[in-house]
C-alpha cells in the first residue's frame, strides 16, 4: 500500500557484483535474481514499504515508518543470509535508508531525498545497511534490542554537496565488520565540496559517462554559464571508483600564461617537480604508469597550450583520460566533443498553450530556479499561482544555470513579476554571484565579457552585428546584412563558424534542410549593447530592414500559387524577423515607405498564418505615420491590405473604409486589376452588412472590368460572392451554380487558400439543398486545405457547417459538440458574425436545444469546448 503525506523513509538495495556473476552463471543467475525479489517483495509488504520503482536487480522502496524501514531492512539481511543459493552462493545486498521530503508524480518519488539515499547506497558494502543521519536521529530511540547503530562518520558523498554523517545498522546475529566505506575520502581526488545541490541533468550524466567510456579526451563545450564545470566534476565524482589512481581537478581559470599549464597539472596532483626537469617532464614520468581521470576545466583562454598537453598525456601516459571543459573543443586526434545544452525549457510565453503545471514542475529549469530561490528565501516554492511567472523568467534566460541562479538569488529582495520585468536590464539585475566564484562567474554581463574578449576582431564585429536579426538567420542572410564595413563577404562562413566553435552562437537544422545561427538570448542582448556602442544600430537595422522587404516581395506572387504552403511555412520561420524589421520602419520617416511595401507583401501570410490582428495593427500605424511622399501605389496596397485583415475580424465598417480610399487611389493609378479587387471586396463587405443590392452592383462592377481584362482570380471571386447572395435570397440551386464556376476557374488558377473558402460556402450551399454527400466532401476538403496551410480562423466557420450536416443526419450530440468546440475558437481568435451568419447560427443552435435535454446540452457543448482545434478538427473528419 502506497504511504501518505509528504515526508517518507527511503530504502533503496542492490546486489553486490551482480554483473560478474550474470557474466559467470547466467542461468543460476536468472533462477537467484527470481529467489530474490520474491523474498524482498514478501519482506518489504510484511513491513508496510511500497514498491514503487525496479531498476535490474535495485529495488526503490517508500515506508511511512521510518522504523518500519529499518525493519525491512533487517529482516531482508536476515533472509538473504539463511537463504540456499545455487552456484551463484549467497547474494550479498547492500541496503541504505534516507528520510525526507519529496514531490510525488504519476506514481513516482522525486527530489534531493531520492538523491541522497542513492548516494548513500553508492559507499555500502553487500550484507551492509546504512541509514542517514536524519534517519538514525528517528529511530534510535525506538530500535528493539538486537539492533543497534555505529557511528560512521561524516563522509563525502559523490554529488560533492555537504558530507552525510553515517550510520550502519548492526545486528547481533549478521556481519558488522566491513571494510571501508566507498566514499571520496578514501579514494584519491582532489574534487571540492560544492556548497549547493546538483539539480537534474541525469540524461547528460548518463550521456558523459557513456562517452568516457568510449573515448580517452572528452571536452564538453557550450557558452558560458552552461554549467559545463559542474557538469564535469559531477561526472568524475560518478566514476572515481573505476580510476585506481583517482580523478585530479585541473582548474585553468586563473592561468594566464600558457606556459604554466603543465606547471598547475603538477600543483593539483600534488606531484613534486625536481631541479633540472621541466613541469610536462616530471608530469610525464609520474602519470605513465598510472590510470585516472585528469578534469582540465576552463580551457578556452589557453586553448593551444592544453591542446599540446593533451596531446602529448595521450600519446604517453596510456592509462591516462582527459575530461576537458572548454568554450571550444581542443582539435586534437581522438578527441570527442560534445555540447552541454542548456536546462530544458517550458514554451515561449507567446506560444499561446497554457503551462501544465506538472509539467513545469519536471522541467529541471525550473527545479533549478525553485530550489536556489528557497536557499535565499526558506518556504519558497512552486505553486499554481506563481507557475507562469516562473516558467516565463526561465524561459526569458534560456535556461542557462548560471543565469537562473543570480536570478534566483534576487527573490530575497525582488518578488517574481519584479525580476521578470528587470530582465531587458538583466546585465544589471544579473548580478551579486558567489564571493568566493571567480570575478567573471560571480555576474551574467562579466561572463559574456569574458567570452567576447577572447575574440578577434573580426569576430566581435560580425557577432553584434548578427544581433540585429532575431528568432535565427542564414548564411545568405548574414552574408547580405552583416558584410562591409570591415567584414568581407568572403569571411562571413569562416567566420560563423569560428564563432559556433566557440560557442557563442549555435547551429541549427532547419525546414529544407537549411543551416540556421541562433544565439541565446542574454549574448543577443549582449551583442545589442555592443552595436550600441560602436553606432553601428541604426545603419545594421536599416539593412535588415532592406532584405526582408526583398524576401517578402520575392515570397509575395508564390503566396497565390499551388505550391503556397512552402512559402507560408518559409515566412513563418522568418516571422519574427520581419517583425522586427516593420518595427524599424516605423522609427524614422524616411522608413516608413519601406515599411509599408513589406507590410503590402505580407498580407495574403497574415490572413492564412492568423496574424489579422497584428497585421491590421501594423498597418494602421505605418498608414497613419506614412508621410506625403510615399508612392501612391505603395499607400494604395497597405490600404487594400488593411482592408481585408479588417474583414478578417469582422470590422466591417474600418474594412469599408480602407477599401475605399485604396479604391480611389488604384482608380488614379489606372491600376484596372487592383480597382476590381476592390470592387468584389467592397461587394462581399456590402453583403456581410445585409445590402445585397449595393453587393451586386459592386460584382457587377467588378466582372466588368475582369471580364474585358481576363482577370480570372477576380472572376471567380465575383462568382463566390454572387452565390453567397443567391444563399442569403434562399435560391439555393442558383447559389450551387455560382459556387462551382468560382470553384472550377480557381482550380485552375490554382490557389489553395481561396478554393478552400470556396469549399466552404459551397458545402453550405449543398446543405441548403440537402445534398449532404456533396456537402459532406466540399466541407471536409476546406477544413484539410485549412489545417495543412496551418489556418485557424476558417475552421470554426466549417466546423459549424458539418455540426449541421450531423444534425440533419440524426446526430445532434455530435452536431453540439462541434459547435462547441468552433465557440472556443472563434473566442480566441476573438471572430464575430456577421449580420446574416448571425441570424443562420441561432436558428441552428435553437434547433439543437429543442432536439435534446438541456442537460445532455449543457454535457455535450462543455465537452465540445474541451477539445483543442487539431481534436476538433479530427472529430468533424471522422
Amino acid at each position: 500500500m502506497q504511504p501518505t503525506g509528504d515526508t517518507f523513509t527511503f530504502l533503496f538495495t542492490d546486489i553486490e557484483r551482480s554483473s560478474a556473476l550474470w557474466e559467470m552463471h547466467p542461468q543460476a543467475m536468472g533462477r537467484s535474481l527470481a529467489q530474490h525479489d520474491a523474498l524482498m517483495r514478501a519482506v518489504l509488504t510484511e513491513h508496510r514499504g511500497h514498491v514503487f520503482k525496479t531498476m535490474g536487480d535495485a529495488f526503490c522502496v517508500a515506508f511511512g515508518n521510518p522504523l518500519d524501514a529499518v525493519q525491512a531492512a533487517v529482516t531482508a539481511q536476515r533472509q538473504l543470509a539463511v537463504a540456499v543459493w545455487e552456484e551463484t552462493g549467497p547474494l550479498r545486498v547492500r541496503m541504505a535508508l534516507h528520510t525526507g521530503e519529496v514531490e510525488r508524480r504519476d506514481g513516482d518519488y522525486f527530489g534531493p531525498t531520492l538523491n541522497r539515499v542513492a548516494r548513500v547506497l553508492s559507499t555500502g558494502h553487500g550484507g551492509q545497511t546504512l541509514l542517514s543521519g536524519t534517519t538514525a536521529a528517528l529511530v534510535k530511540p525506538v530500535l528493539p534490542v538486537d539492533i543497534s547503530l555505529r557511528d560512521l562518520g561524516e563522509r563525502r558523498l559523490k554529488d560533492l554537496s555537504r558530507p552525510e554523517r553515517i550510520f550502519q545498522c548492526v545486528v547481533t546475529d549478521l556481519p558488522a565488520d566491513f571494510p571501508p566505506l566507498r566514499s571520496l575520502e578514501v579514494m584519491p581526488n582532489n574534487l571540492p565540496a560544492q556548497v549547493t545541490s546538483f539539480v537534474g541533468r541525469s540524461r547528460e550524466m548518463a550521456e558523459v559517462k557513456r562517452l568516457l567510456g568510449t573515448t580517452r579526451m572528452l571536452t564538453l563545450t557550450g557558452p558560458g554559464g552552461t554549467g559545463k564545470t559542474r557538469l564535469s566534476m559531477q561526472v568524475a565524482a560518478e566514476v572515481l571508483e573505476t580510476f585506481p589512481h583517482g580523478v585530479w581537478l585541473i582548474e585553468l581559470a586563473t592561468v594566464t600564461d600558457p606556459e604554466l599549464v603543465p606547471e598547475r597539472l603538477t600543483e593539483a596532483m600534488e606531484i613534486r617537480t625536481e631541479a633540472g626537469r621541466t613541469a610536462l617532464e616530471t608530469l610525464l614520468d609520474a602519470l605513465k604508469t598510472r590510470h585516472l581521470l585528469l578534469v582540465l576545466d576552463n580551457c578556452e583562454h589557453v586553448i593551444a597550450a592544453c591542446a599540446q598537453l593533451a596531446t602529448t598525456l595521450l600519446q604517453r601516459c596510456r592509462e591516462v583520460r582527459i575530461l576537458a571543459s572548454s568554450r571550444e573543443a581542443l582539435n586534437i586526434p581522438g578527441e570527442i566533443q560534445w555540447l552541454v545544452p542548456a536546462l530544458a525549457l517550458p514554451d515561449a510565453p507567446w506560444s499561446g498553450t497554457t503551462p501544465d503545471f506538472e509539467q513545469l514542475a519536471a522541467l529541471e529549469s525550473v527545479q533549478l530556479f525553485v530550489d536556489r530561490a528557497a536557499a535565499v528565501r526558506p518556504g519558497f516554492e512552486l505553486t499554481p499561482q506563481n507557475a507562469p511567472l516562473v516558467a516565463e523568467i526561465v524561459w526569458r534566460l534560456d535556461g542557462i544555470p548560471l543565469a537562473l541562479e543570480l536570478a534566483a538569488a534576487r527573490i530575497k529582495v525582488l518578488t517574481l513579476p519584479q525580476i521578470r520585468e528587470r530582465l531587458d536590464d538583466r546585465f544589471k539585475l544579473l548580478t551579486g554571484g558567489s564571493r568566493t566564484a571567480l570575478p567573471r562567474q560571480q555576474t551574467l554581463g562579466a561572463l559574456i565579457e569574458w567570452s567576447h574578449d577572447l575574440l578577434s576582431e573580426p569576430e566581435r564585429r560580425l557577432l553584434r552585428r548578427l544581433c540585429v536579426f532575431v528568432a535565427g538567420r542564414t548564411l545568405e542572410m548574414a552574408e547580405e546584412v552583416c558584410s562591409g564595413e570591415g567584414l568581407e563577404r568572403s569571411e562571413i562562413f569562416d567566420l560563423l563558424s569560428s564563432l559556433a566553435d566557440k560557442s557563442l552562437i549555435m547551429v541549427e537544422r532547419g525546414p529544407e534542410d537549411t543551416t540556421r545561427y541562433t544565439l541565446l538570448e542574454s549574448i543577443w542582448i549582449f551583442g545589442e549593447e555592443k552595436l550600441e556602442q560602436h553606432q553601428e544600430t541604426a545603419r545594421f537595422q536599416r539593412r535588415h530592414l532592406e532584405y526582408f522587404v526583398r524576401f517578402a516581395r520575392t515570397a509575395e506572387p508564390e503566396l497565390f500559387q499551388k505550391e503556397q504552403k512552402i512559402w507560408l511555412d518559409r515566412l513563418s520561420i522568418e516571422h519574427p524577423n520581419l517583425l522586427q524589421a516593420l518595427r524599424t520602419s516605423l522609427e524614422s520617416p524616411e522608413t516608413v515607405e519601406l515599411g509599408l511595401r513589406l507590410a503590402g507583401s505580407l498580407i495574403r501570410y497574415w490572413e492564412v498564418r492568423n496574424y489579422f490582428v497584428e497585421g491590421y495593427d501594423l498597418c494602421r500605424q505605418l498608414l497613419a505615420k506614412a508621410p506625403d511622399s510615399v508612392d501612391p501605389s505603395v499607400r494604395a496596397k497597405a490600404l487594400l491590405g488593411a482592408g481585408r485583415l479588417a474583414w478578417c475580424q469582422d470590422r466591417d465598417q474600418e474594412a469599408h473604409r480602407f477599401y475605399l480610399e485604396a479604391h480611389a487611389h488604384f482608380v488614379k493609378l489606372d491600376q484596372e486589376e487592383y480597382v476590381a479587387l476592390t470592387e468584389a471586396y467592397l461587394g462581399f463587405i456590402e453583403r456581410n452588412e445585409g445590402h445585397p443590392f449595393e453587393a451586386r452592383a459592386h460584382f457587377d462592377q467588378a466582372d466588368e472590368i475582369a471580364g474585358v481584362r481576363g482577370y480570372r482570380r477576380v472572376s471567380a471571386m465575383v462568382a463566390n460572392g454572387r452565390g453567397s447572395l443567391e444563399v442569403d435570397a434562399g435560391n439555393f440551386v442558383q447559389a450551387r451554380a455560382w459556387k462551382e464556376q468560382a470553384l472550377a476557374e480557381l482550380q485552375e488558377v490554382g490557389d489553395p487558400w481561396i478554393v478552400g473558402l470556396v469549399r466552404g460556402s459551397l458545402g453550405k450551399a449543398c446543405v441548403h439543398l440537402r445534398d449532404l454527400t456533396a456537402a459532406r466532401t466540399h466541407l471536409r476538403e476546406a477544413l484539410t486545405i485549412a489545417r495543412d496551410l496551418g489556418n485557424k480562423w476558417a475552421i470554426p466557420y466549417v466546423l459549424e457547417v458539418i455540426g449541421e450536416v450531423c444534425f440533419l443526419e440524426g446526430r445532434p450530440d455530435k452536431a453540439i459538440r462541434l459547435y462547441g468546440a468552433a465557440s472556443v475558437q472563434r473566442e480566441a481568435l476573438v471572430l464575430s458574425f456577421s449580420k446574416v451568419e448571425r441570424i443562420a447560427f441561432d436558428e441552428s443552435l435553437q434547433a439543437m436545444k429543442s432536439a435534446v435535454s438541456p442537460a445532455r446540452f449543457e454535457a455535450e457543448w462543455s465537452q465540445g469546448r474541451e477539445l483543442g482545434w487539431i481534436a476538433a478538427v479530427r472529430l468533424a473528419l471522422e
